[in-house]
Parts: C-alpha cells; sequence; structure tokens
C-alpha cells in the first residue's frame, strides 16, 4: 500500500501544530502573526486563481471563483453545499478534513485562526470580492456558512456554470504537496518575521511535531515545497487543453 505523504489532512495539522507553538510562545502576538500568515496564504491562492481565469478569457467574478478552485480533498473528506447561487452565492460546508483532524486531537482552538480567515482572504484575493463567514464548525456551529455578498450566478447562467466546471475538471487543481508546502511558507514567513530567532525555533518545534505524526518523508516534503514562489500561477495548459479531468 502506497504511503500518502501528503494531503489535507496533512495541511490541517502542520497549521495547527504551526499555530499551537506560536500562540503558545507568543500569546496575543503570536495570535496576530498567525492572522497574518493565514491572511497572505489566502490572497496568494486567490491571485492565482484569479491569474488562470485570465489565461482562460475569463471574467473575475464569483461563478468563475467557484470553478478554478486548485484543491480538492480525497472522497469522503467533504460535505459542501450550495444552498443558493441566486440573490446571492451561499454554501454551506458540513464536513471537511481540517475540522475532522482537529476534533480528533483537541486542536480545534488553533486550528479555529485559519478558519476564521482563509476564505474570506482567498476571495479577496481573487478579485475583491466579499466573503462573509455567518456560521463556523470550529466554534461549535453546526456547518460554516458563507453569503458572497452581492454576487450571484444567475439561472440563466447555471447551465454554462455546469458544463465550465466539467470541461475544467482537475486541471486547474494543484497537488498537496504544493498547498502544504505553501501554508508552511506563509506561517514561516509570518512567524519567523515577527519573532525572529523564538519564532524560528516555533516552527521548528512544529516541524518536529509533524513529523512525529506523519514521518520524516513527509517533512522532508514540506520542506521540499516551502521555496516556490506562491505569488505566480504554477505551469496551466488551459481550460481547453485535453486531459486533466
Amino acid at each position: 500500500m502506497d504511503i500518502i505523504l501528503s494531503s489535507a489532512s496533512h495541511h490541517a495539522m502542520l497549521f495547527a501544530y504551526l499555530a499551537k507553538h506560536t500562540i503558545d510562545a507568543f500569546g496575543d502576538a503570536g495570535r496576530e502573526a498567525v492572522t497574518a500568515g493565514v491572511v497572505r496564504y489566502g490572497e496568494q491562492r486567490g491571485r492565482r486563481m484569479a491569474l488562470r481565469t485570465q489565461s482562460d478569457g475569463y471574467p473575475l467574478d464569483v461563478e468563475n471563483y467557484l470553478v478554478y478552485g486548485e484543491w480538492e480533498a480525497f472522497p469522503g473528506q467533504m460535505d459542501l453545499r450550495f444552498p443558493a447561487y441566486s440573490p446571492e452565492v451561499r454554501m454551506e460546508n458540513h464536513r471537511c478534513p481540517w475540522h475532522t483532524e482537529w476534533s480528533k486531537r483537541g486542536l480545534l482552538e488553533y486550528g479555529k485562526y485559519y478558519c476564521k480567515d482563509v476564505d474570506a482572504a482567498l476571495a479577496r484575493g481573487y478579485n475583491g470580492m466579499e466573503l462573509k463567514l455567518l456560521a463556523n464548525r470550529a466554534l461549535g456551529d453546526e456547518c460554516c456558512d458563507f453569503t458572497f455578498c452581492g454576487c450571484c450566478v444567475p439561472e440563466e447562467r447555471m447551465e454554462a456554470f455546469a458544463e465550465k466546471r466539467k470541461k475544467i475538471g482537475s486541471k486547474a487543481k494543484m497537488p498537496w504537496e504544493y498547498h502544504t508546502g505553501h501554508i508552511f511558507a506563509a506561517m514561516r514567513d509570518a512567524i519567523a518575521g515577527a519573532f525572529g530567532k523564538d519564532g524560528e525555533a516555533a516552527i521548528e518545534r512544529a516541524l518536529d511535531d509533524y513529523e512525529r505524526e506523519y514521518g520524516k518523508a513527509a517533512r522532508e516534503l514540506v520542506l521540499e515545497y516551502a521555496d516556490i514562489d506562491y505569488d505566480a500561477m504554477p505551469p496551466y495548459a488551459g481550460m481547453e487543453s485535453g486531459g486533466g479531468g
């Protein structure tokens, strides 16, 4: 059986370890650094989605935001629902690997710093949209409840929207080692930038925890992806290219 070295679960736990060691060491200043890292991460991801959208010649609107997502979880890990696309897009998340992993390990108090800011940052990075988080499972709510303020996919666009999602398949998706490397890079820069050598020590403690959980090869894979330019769009053949889902 293949050993999985990176996944949404790995991403969740790496964040939790980084947040825990930073907040435990630096208190409120640590919380600010963690938030800064999450916001940076989300805005960078949203911007890469925008670059792919523009490279295919499409406008930066909520329809294309929903088409050009960069990741997909393993089967059964997510329960994402869209109660409405008009007059505003509403999105509910009833199950995700982040909440699952943090709950199992008693780390929701640290994980919540990811949930409270990442989606809004992602939408801002894409086109400046305002995305409101009205309920948050990390805070004990039944589901995560999002509203894309003032943004809709009109009924007459739904067929074309579905066709576009089918056509892109997995062509815009990036592997989990890329995303896990990205969350590490964004958090490392924020933590080390705020606390210098003491911050670097907290990062090492987080990596030690990660290695204990997933093994040395998983840690090395994070570091292999740690210095990529995450502001740049990775190689992308385009929606109209063959293959990719």
